[in-house]
Formats: C-alpha cells, structure tokens, sequence
C-alpha cells in the first residue's frame, strides 16, 4: 500500500481505515492520521498508526491525502494544505457535493482528486462507493482509490458529472430504508404485534427481498407481481402506496438530495 493521510477522523474515515487494516491491503505503519479531537486517532495508533501533529505533518511523506471533513470545514483545511508541498500527492475526498474544482480552486494548482461518495454501510463491510476523478489521476492511483473502497463493500465508477446525483441513491438512501422500516415497525406495533424481535423480522424481510432481487435476475416490478395475488392482501396493500403516488414521494425526495448538493457546491465555492 501507498503511504495514505487521512484528515478527519469521524465515523466513516474509522470505516476506511478499518477496512483497511481488515483486509489486509495495508498496514496500520503507512497511516497517518490528523484530527482535530486527538483521542479519536486511539484505536489506530494502538495500532501502529502514525498521529500527526497537524496537517502539514500529516500530508509529509504521504503519498494520498484522504479529505474527511465536513464541507463546512474544508475551506479551511485547503487553506492549510495550499501551503505544503503538494507534488506527487493523489487527493481523495468523501466530502458531499464537493467537486474535484472546488478542491483545486482552493488548492490553488491542479492535482489529481478522486472524488468519492460513500455510504455508512460501509462501517460493517457492506458498503457501496462511487467514485470519480479527475484528469490528472493516474490509472494507478484511481486503482489504488478503488481498492480502499472495495475493502469495505462495492465500488461503483463514474464520471463526475454523475456524482451529485449518485449521492440520493446510495448516500442519503440508508436514511430513506430506516425511514421505512420504522414506518412498518410503528405500524406493527399500533396493531397490537408489541412483541420482541418485530425489528428484526422487518430488517430480515428487508434483506431477503433485496438478495431474492439480486439473485433472481427479475425486475423489481415482476417481482411485485410475483408477490401480488389478484383481490388478495398484497393487492390491497400495493393499491394503497400507488393511490398514494409513494413513487412520485421518493423521486422528489431523491431529487431535493441532488439540488442541495449542488446548493452546498455554490456556497463552499462562494466562501
């Protein structure tokens, strides 16, 4: 493995980092680690990893520069890191709706930016990542980029145009799935099933129907036929969300996702 920087040391870089070390692609001595909050760099120094002391002794030596900080902090990480030497380092940033632009333009140079949007699965191994890059990014690079994202589930690569949108179908969804889940654990319980193990029944239920759509290679839409008895129960439930026009719900949600991605791009680019 490449010697890899991380700044930002929250829930999700933890997750790289674990996948990481987990997989064995790299070893906890290539790290090295910055945050804001010391104690939180523990689990990892334990480990071997290397706590810097600030940014700039973070990036030395270090051969990418993983970005996990919040978009509303990123101004001022760049501005510290626009003044270390930069040449031969590989960006990857997990900030939301930041572009690899906005990263340059803060940079005030080119280099080579891997744009990723990851999803908090990822913090047990069953994760799904997007990435993009840059024009500068070299094939060995993105790979390497790749590879830390595949450690922790699967890799989706797309060009950057897509980003945005990519984050309201496997970023933000987690919170759409929860939502739902605790919509039908509600209702089970106000029709009187207050009984021990309904949450797992529906997560169960949830699981299952998704690798029964995987494995089958039908459509979502046949499968809801499969389940749907003409006047039987399912029907009755399924007429109820179409008069409801849930589809509808769920593509205006979606797309309010992607519109405050581009929002929050245009206010960090103000800054």
């Amino acid at each position: 493995m490449k010697k890899l920087a991380v700044i930002g040391v929250g829930n999700m870089a933890s997750a790289i980092i674990g996948g990481i070390l987990n997989s064995g692609l790299g070893k906890a001595s290539e790290l090295r680690l910055f945050d804001r909050k010391p104690e939180k760099l523990a689990p990892f120094t334990e480990k071997g990893a290397y706590a810097a002391s600030g940014i700039a002794d973070a990036v030395d030596g270090a051969d990418f520069i993983l970005l996990s900080v919040k978009p509303q902090n990123l101004t001022e990480v760049l501005g510290e890191l626009k003044e270390t030497e930069l040449s031969g380092k590989t960006f990857i940033s997990i900030c939301a709706g930041v572009s690899t632009s906005i990263i340059e333009k803060k940079l005030g140079r080119a280099v080579p930016v891997v744009r990723v949007m990851p999803n908090t699965p990822l913090q047990i191994g069953l994760g799904v990542s997007a990435l993009a890059k840059n024009a500068d990014v070299s094939d060995e690079a993105f790979d390497f980029a790749c590879s830390v994202f595949e450690s922790s589930g699967m890799v989706l690569k797309l060009d950057e145009s897509a980003m945005n949108a990519i984050i309201s179908v496997n970023g933000s969804s987690p919170a759409y799935f929860y939502y739902f889940i605790d919509a039908m654990c509600k209702s089970a319980k106000a029709q009187g099933l207050d009984c021990d193990g309904i949450v797992e029944a529906v997560c169960r239920t949830v699981i299952g129907s998704a690798e029964m759509l995987m494995r089958s290679g039908k459509t979502p839409e046949e499968l809801i036929r499969a389940v749907t008895s003409p006047k039987g129960t399912t029907e009755r439930a399924m007429n109820v969300l179409f008069d409801a026009d849930v589809a509808g719900t769920i593509d205006k949600a979606m797309r309010a996702c992607t519109d405050r991605a581009a929002e929050m791009a245009r206010e960090l680019e103000a800054e």
